[in-house]
């Protein structure tokens, strides 16, 4: 049964005292659905502008933001100078074929030619993997929906094991299941207690994921693991938000900001 935390306006990790981070800060957020407008209610790319508008307002601007999927990338171009800040993102299991190669297009920095990626900021490495096949709500490490459709797995071994000297961050689409149980919206049972395994053994900061569209945190092996809520809607009366993260010398801190009310759930994740 993993540890869950409750849900506090604020969570202090404590870093290593190897690790030489610079001051800064970084938002999470998650599945913006920009194409997705719901009858009555703001557009998605509207619902989106007014997030932005609260992270524009923060007392010290964010260094970049990590997107966790279902952006749809056709709309997410557009919107790229409103933004004004370095973009990070995954693919989400409503990204098709086509938009998987528009976002390798638009961020050939981050993906180069694989749909998973990795980067160094100040002293911190962030692990950008894709988990969400297309259309499908399990994920899996490794098809042939993914470029490449194998190597994403050891390519995650080697991230978290080349650079256990600095906090890591891993960002991703769809969630392990906090149990290992048999779920139609998380990693596949396996996969889920494989990726739990992974976490115990290297202890990599901090996890983040979006897919389930509402807020929710546990604890694997000391690492926290975060389900970030959707900007656009939320299951039930899930609130929407996200995480600004602040890092320290010696700790990072994650504080949950809610965004304006989003729409109630929906049957499409």
């Amino acid at each position: 049964m993993p540890k869950l935390f409750l849900p506090l306006l604020a969570l202090t990790i404590a870093l290593s005292v190897s690790a030489q981070t610079e001051p800064f800060t970084f938002v999470v957020l998650a599945d913006p659905h920009l194409r997705e407008d719901r009858p009555g209610e703001p557009t998605g790319v509207d619902k989106f502008l007014e997030v932005l508008a609260q992270i524009k307002a923060l007392p010290q601007q964010p260094d970049f933001i990590l997107m966790l999927g279902d952006t749809h990338p056709e709309k997410l171009a557009p919107l790229l100078p409103q933004i004004g800040l370095p973009v990070h993102v995954v693919a989400g299991n409503h990204e098709t074929v086509a938009h998987r190669q528009q976002l390798r297009a638009l961020f050939p920095g981050d993906f180069g030619d694989r749909d998973f990626y990795a980067f160094t900021h100040k002293g911190c490495r962030f692990i950008g993997l894709c988990t969400a096949l297309v259309g499908d709500h399990v994920g899996h490490f490794e098809s042939q929906d993914l470029t490449p459709p194998v190597g994403q797995v050891q390519f995650l071994k080697d991230e978290l094991a080349t650079h256990r000297d600095l906090p890591r961050f891993i960002f991703a689409h769809v969630p392990p299941e906090p149990q290992n149980r048999p779920h139609s919206s998380h990693l596949g049972s396996l996969e889920s207690a494989w990726f739990h395994d992974l976490v115990r053994a290297e202890r990599p900061t901090a996890c983040f994921f979006g897919h389930r569209h509402y807020r929710y945190e546990y604890d694997c092996g000391g690492t926290p693991i975060l389900f970030v809520p959707s900007t656009n809607w939320n299951s039930g009366a899930h609130k929407g938000g996200f995480y600004l993260a602040t890092m320290a010398s010696n700790k990072c801190t994650l504080t949950f900001h809610e965004t304006p009310p989003a729409s109630p759930g929906g049957a499409e994740l």
